[in-house]
């Protein structure tokens, strides 16, 4: 017999799990206790908020799902906003988290931490939220939680243990590993062959992919070779097909040229995507010609457009059947993406001038496996997006759907715990200050995580947006911070960099060098 908190991190152990976020309290004693006799890495992150998107990077940049174990109440709350990004852009993330005891739950009894329902709150943002009654229902929802990730679209998932089941109930029960192994749905053979006709049949189609594609990079590029297609992705599936391929007009797909091809294209296969607002900068997309739609989740089959023929699959195995059904042929596609990108290199131009020298300068210094993490910042998603091409996928980490501040610096974080050899963090002043004491949980781990940050003077993209419409800004224009010096202060190192290409390429790579953090700050006020 073990009690339920051994069994459950016994169960994470099963799972393959070997890093956990978290900060530990009152009600987390006996898992933290648990913890500290197995042998995974528990990383303690300055605010919970930070510990949620270094398990965010963790798991977008390694592929495998983060963990994290918070204490009930505030620190639950305190995540809350890290698991709606995972949500929205579709991230594995298990939460783990005490609860009321088995006779308070449900009662307005003024217990420590005590809120209306934690379960509640967290299944308002999380994929499911499971109040579980025994170590057995634990460990069983453990299991549950890692067979979501691997079959289905694989959002955050939260386990709520009360605190009397936690530390004082048993199980023999062991985890099941082997359903986190199953196979994703296959698509139908009919789906297939009717797709695979209507492909075969289009002159000019175009192919579409999105963040459950970024599981599927080689099957992406044979299929879009074998269908000579165009590709164009949204922000999250960056680099699934490498941007240096003639084939790509890159994560393009919020700009004008890139969605009037599409809707002038006689086929668009998209796959893996929700074709949101978010991605699009706009309520939805125009189709004139054939809309095939591959997803793993039927619900996402017709969301936001109505194709004329869906197939729900796993990306990697439907487009690889897709290609092995399909004749080579030419249909102009690297003709077509460079017209596209043509048109293209002036807006990027126009939107991104500011950052252009800065990501001019990335390209030089860091290697080409290096992950990049960015902000809801303007230097992200006017810049990084856009001017920082990536060879593979997982290569750039962004809120793209909930679009929070804070993320950038713990992400960087997680990605370099998941292995990244390279791992560096851009940010606005304003989003860097939402978590700028993770400094001191990269400094504590002699993590090698630089930080730019580009200065200027508060939270630029609002400010112009009050301008724009005649409006005073009001809360936007921030006193200068002396970033270097708060980073020291936090035991990384840090310098102000002149925005020069010379100046900022030795800063970077000198930082790239450090056993810590450093923050490169870029004054732009």
């Amino acid at each position: 017999m073990r009690s339920c908190a051994r069994a459950i991190v016994a169960a994470l152990e099963a799972h393959g799990v070997e890093t956990i976020f978290g900060i530990p309290g009152t009600h987390t004693l006996a898992l933290h206790e648990a913890v500290a006799e197995s042998g995974i890495h528990h990383v303690a992150p300055r605010h919970e908020e930070g510990g949620g998107y270094a398990a965010d990077g963790y798991a977008r940049a390694g592929g495998r799902p983060g963990v994290c174990l918070v204490t009930t109440g505030p620190g639950t709350t305190n995540l809350m906003t890290a698991a709606a990004t995972a949500f929205h852009d579709s991230v594995p993330m298990l939460i783990l988290t005490p609860g009321m005891p088995s006779d308070v739950e449900g009662r307005d009894a003024g217990f420590l931490h005590q809120v209306k329902s934690q379960s509640g709150a967290m299944g308002n943002v999380v994929e499911w939220s499971r109040r579980v009654g025994s170590a057995e229902e634990a460990v069983a929802a453990i299991d549950d939680a890692f067979a979501h990730f691997a079959s289905r679209r694989p959002r955050p998932v939260h386990v709520e243990v009360p605190l009397d089941v936690l530390e004082g109930s048993e199980t023999e029960r062991l985890a099941d590993p082997s359903r986190a192994r199953s196979e994703r749905p296959a698509p139908a053979a009919a789906e297939l062959d009717a797709a695979a006709a209507l492909l075969a049949d289009a002159e000019a189609p175009w192919l579409l992919l999105g963040g459950g594609a970024i599981y599927a990079p080689a099957a992406a590029l044979t299929l879009a070779e074998r269908l000579d297609a165009p590709v164009v992705t949204t922000v999250k599936a960056k680099g699934v097909v490498a941007e240096s391929h003639p084939l790509s007009a890159g994560a393009s797909l919020r700009f004008a040229p890139a969605k009037r091809a599409l809707a002038e294209a006689d086929l668009v296969l998209a796959v893996g995507t929700e074709l949101a607002e978010s991605d699009l900068w706009e309520r939805s997309l125009s189709f004139r010609g054939k809309l095939v739609r591959v997803d793993l989740e039927p619900a996402q089959l017709a969301k936001n457009a109505t194709p004329g023929l869906a197939v729900r699959g796993d990306a990697a195995v439907t487009m690889a059947a897709l290609a092995e059904r399909l004749p080579g042929a030419g249909r102009r596609g690297a003709e077509r993406a460079a017209a596209v990108r043509a048109e293209l290199a002036p807006l990027i131009e126009r939107d991104g001038a500011e950052f252009a020298l800065l990501h001019r300068v990335l390209g030089e210094v860091l290697g080409p496996d290096a992950v990049v993490s960015g902000d809801s910042s303007q230097v992200s998603y006017y810049g990084t997006v856009h001017q920082l091409p990536c060879e593979r996928p997982r290569r750039f980490l962004y809120p793209v759907g909930y679009a929070t501040l804070g993320y950038s610096l713990p992400a960087a974080i997680g990605a370099k715990l998941a292995g990244a050899d390279q791992a560096v963090a851009i940010d606005g002043d304003g989003g860097f200050l939402f978590t700028a004491t993770e400094i001191a949980t990269a400094a504590q781990l002699r993590l090698c995580v630089p930080t730019i940050v580009f200065d200027n003077g508060g939270y630029g993209e609002i400010r112009a947006e009050m301008l724009a419409r005649g409006a005073p800004p009001l809360g936007v224009d921030m006193d200068p911070v002396d970033f270097p010096a708060l980073a020291r202060a936090l035991g990384g190192a840090g310098e102000s960099v002149p925005y020069a290409a010379g100046p900022l390429g030795e800063a970077l790579a000198k930082a790239l060098e450090r056993p810590g953090p450093t923050v490169l700050a870029i004054d732009r006020r």
